[in-house]
């Protein structure tokens, strides 16, 4: 180093080098004590003095290191610690626990390391003792959040086996209540279609109450079959085989059953990034056409249907998309209930409430998620993430 760079050096304090070797001793921040072979204590600094609370007579030449700890700890000196100093000269970070002069326990982690005579026997215990109050409060909080958590998991297990048992029963009754009462409808519907064939009726009005009738039948049939699908569908896909499915022919043919409406440059598709996905056929067939029948049904009056359905790739993960530029709905005020069983915002439109809340309970089956984006008379888009 140059003299131009000593003159920028502040002046060094000597007294700072001068230590003393036994304050350094007596007052260092760990606990220091040495002991004969059998653990009888003939030396300890003041800062394990100080933590144990004794004065410096009555320990030494008194009291054995082992005796300093609790009843656990003593036992495991004994059998483990002091046998393997013998064995090996050494151990490190065992942790004790330190009974103080007050009856307070310390917590501390020891190190100790075993002097020999020129003889090689067993002479001095130098012993090093760190306060880990602070350490084992810790450890102490991350078991008690722990087990917390493990309460916790336990009681949503339960939770959720006691919802599955609840579904199972009302899928159970859903099924058997709408299976037992579809065929008294379907005796109604035909009594009435026999009443209407060989009563006359004199007032108009009676033709309308007729009409109202019918179609009050229609509609509690179709709600019936609706249940029936909700209930069955997923009990079928549980059982369903995962395959994978060519996209574009796939959806093709979901688009035919649509017919007899007239589907003509109404439907693009595109499937280039995402040319197939591996879903049950089932449940795939009735998400298409559950978003396309509804995309068809609630379109602008007046307005040419535009209907996109397309793939794409997001963080990996394939994103079935169908767009529409129908009637559209607030989604703000409304997004919540879109996938609510009976749930409708169309009320002029004929429908029953159960296409959406299927499609999203077959997603979630499938292990996915739905995401929506519409604005009113702009239209709608379904997001589907469908993982693989």
């Amino acid at each position: 180093m140059s003299e131009a760079d000593d003159t920028l050096l502040p002046e060094l304090d000597l007294r700072l080098t001068e230590e003393n070797p036994e304050d350094l001793y007596e007052h260092a921040p760990c606990g220091y004590c040495s002991c004969l072979p059998d653990g009888t204590l003939i030396k300890l600094n003041q800062t394990l003095l100080t933590w144990l609370g004794y004065a410096r007579q009555e320990l030494v030449a008194r009291l054995c290191l082992q005796q300093l700890f609790t009843i656990g700890g003593r036992l495991h000196y004994e059998m483990h610690c002091a046998p393997l100093l013998i064995l090996q000269g050494q151990v490190r970070e065992i942790s004790y626990s330190l009974r103080c002069k007050d009856g307070t326990i310390l917590p501390v982690l020891m190190n100790a390391v075993l002097r020999r005579d020129t003889d090689g026997n067993p002479l001095l215990i130098r012993v090093t003792l760190f306060d880990i109050t602070d350490r084992r409060k810790y450890e102490q909080d991350l078991l008690r959040a722990k087990e917390e958590a493990e309460e916790h998991r336990e009681l949503l297990q339960r939770q959720n086996e006691q919802l599955t048992r609840i579904n199972a029963d009302l899928d159970s009754f859903v099924y058997t209540a709408s299976h037992d009462l579809k065929q008294p409808i379907h005796n109604m519907a035909g009594l009435l279609t026999e009443f209407k064939a060989i009563a006359t009726f004199h007032d108009p009005e009676d033709d309308k109450m007729i009409g109202m009738f019918d179609q009050a039948l229609q509609q509690i049939l179709k709600t019936i079959e609706g249940l029936t699908e909700v209930v069955q569908r997923p009990r079928e896909l549980e059982q369903a085989a995962l395959e994978v499915v060519d996209l574009l022919p796939f959806t093709e043919e979901v688009i035919r059953s649509l017919q007899p409406r007239e589907v003509k440059d109404v439907f693009t598709l595109d499937f280039a990034t995402v040319p197939t996905l591996r879903i049950a056929r089932t449940a795939l067939q009735s998400i298409l056409y559950n978003l396309l029948s509804n995309a068809l049904k609630y379109a602008e009056p007046g307005r040419q249907p535009r209907i996109r359905v397309s793939t794409r790739l997001e963080n990996e993960v394939p994103v079935l998309s169908v767009q529409d530029n129908g009637r559209g709905f607030d989604i703000e005020r409304h997004g919540g209930q879109l996938f609510q069983l009976f749930r409708r915002f169309h009320p002029e439109v004929e429908g029953v409430g159960i296409g959406l809340y299927l499609v999203k309970r077959l997603v979630a089956q499938a292990g996915g998620q739905i995401e929506v984006e519409s604005e009113v008379g702009q239209g709608t888009t379904f997001h589907l993430y469908l993982p693989q």
